[in-house]
């Protein structure tokens, strides 16, 4: 369950992980199963009512041993734990989430080579062959829909004029790279590409020779063989760009706790672990299928580039820190004690052998070291208190 932090002002007692035990007589026990925080009746714990402090008594006899914590004084931090899949996403700005994006071909003909599956195709590089010559990928967010040559304007001209540019055919001050015109210039780079490509060298851009895709890509499926006849508007490649990212589904009530930009640290199946920040916190609810819940998606991106190690669908677990307190008072949760009317106490040892209860207000929780952040008239760093024991 993930660990909330509870406003200063708010009434009521705070909701305590339900393995909370109860002791009586400094002697811990459990409940029958599940331990219970309240109890009515002669089976409750040891409880005083809000604000009570009994009188100091003597510490049970040497039959009667306790464990003792230190209450430690420092940095506190909550933290979520979610389980999380490795995934490449697409950057398509006409595909959404992590839907692969299709590679759609132009021009009739047969194929004559095809990429291998994982491999990452950039600007300039033949994405497949089609009659023996490559088809090109270009960058741009605008799909090839048209031969391009001298004369025509548009936004699929700006794209090939800043591909040109980028790839080092045209320097910026002969070929603006923002220029939407096919001008001269744009014709001499075009022909260099196609020198370099392996292309007929003709200074015009046919539809079906180069396709325009939002940035590289990683060949995620391929659809036909070697030798297959290709039409035009058929898929040939299912693509995700090359990046990656962990992908992970979490109930609604847990996504309430998580925002864009929270630290993160992802942590692989061998025990290694790479950092991270929440890139994206999904607005809508979904179930994968009629029967399940509805969960919230939650993206974690690693904080440098190739921290995922080229996984792809390998589970891991994240953990998100979801508040942080400077300078906290914390206790193992197990030496919480639940009062009749409601609240906690802490039962300190001192150092003459005699025990106090001190009722304390409780903060965050960390779920990971098991400790809760508490506030109590009297307690400081470095008093012992009594946990459940076995």
């Amino acid at each position: 369950m993930a660990s909330l932090e509870r406003p200063a002002a708010e009434a009521g007692p705070v909701a305590v992980p339900p393995a909370l035990p109860r002791r009586r007589n400094g002697r811990a026990f459990a409940a029958g199963g599940a331990a219970v925080l309240v109890l009515a009746g002669a089976a409750a714990a040891i409880r005083f009512g809000p604000g009570a402090r009994p009188a100091a008594s003597p510490t049970a006899g040497a039959s009667a041993p306790v464990a003792l914590a230190k209450v430690v004084q420092g940095t506190l931090t909550s933290q979520q734990q979610i389980a999380g899949v490795v995934q490449y996403i697409s950057e398509a700005p006409y595909a959404s989430g992590n839907a692969d994006l299709p590679v759609v071909n132009e021009e009739p003909g047969v194929v004559t080579a095809l990429p291998a599956l994982g491999q990452t195709v950039r600007q300039g590089q033949a994405l497949y062959g089609v009659g023996g010559a490559p088809v090109l990928l270009l960058y741009g967010p605008v799909p090839a829909y048209r031969g391009l040559a001298l004369g025509l304007s548009g936004p699929d001209v700006r794209e090939l004029n800043a591909d040109l540019v980028a790839q080092g055919d045209a320097p910026a001050a002969a070929l603006p790279p923002a220029s939407d015109a096919f001008s001269a210039a744009t014709a001499a780079a075009l022909e260099r590409l196609q020198r370099k490509a392996g292309l007929p060298v003709t200074g015009q851009l046919p539809l079906g020779e180069a396709l325009f895709l939002p940035g590289a890509v990683r060949i995620a499926s391929v659809e036909p063989g070697l030798g297959a006849s290709l039409s035009p508007g058929q898929t040939v490649l299912e693509t995700t760009s090359d990046t990656e990212q962990v992908v992970a589904q979490v109930d609604p009530s847990q996504a309430a706790l998580l925002k864009v930009g929270q630290p993160a640290t992802i942590t692989f199946s061998d025990g290694s672990t790479a950092t991270g920040r929440i890139g994206g916190v999904a607005k809508v609810a979904t179930s994968a299928s009629p029967n399940s819940s509805p969960t919230v998606e939650v993206d974690v991106a690693p904080t440098k580039a190739g921290a995922l190690n080229s996984l792809d669908n390998a589970s891991v677990q994240v953990s998100i820190i979801t508040a942080s307190v400077q300078d906290a008072l914390a206790v193992p949760v197990t030496a919480l004690l639940a009062q009749a009317g409601g609240g906690y106490a802490v039962e300190v040892a001192a150092a003459d052998g005699t025990h106090a209860l001190v009722p304390v207000t409780l903060g965050i929780f960390d779920d990971a070291a098991g400790l809760v952040q508490v506030t109590g008239k009297g307690l400081a760093g470095g008093d012992h208190v009594v946990v459940a024991g076995t």
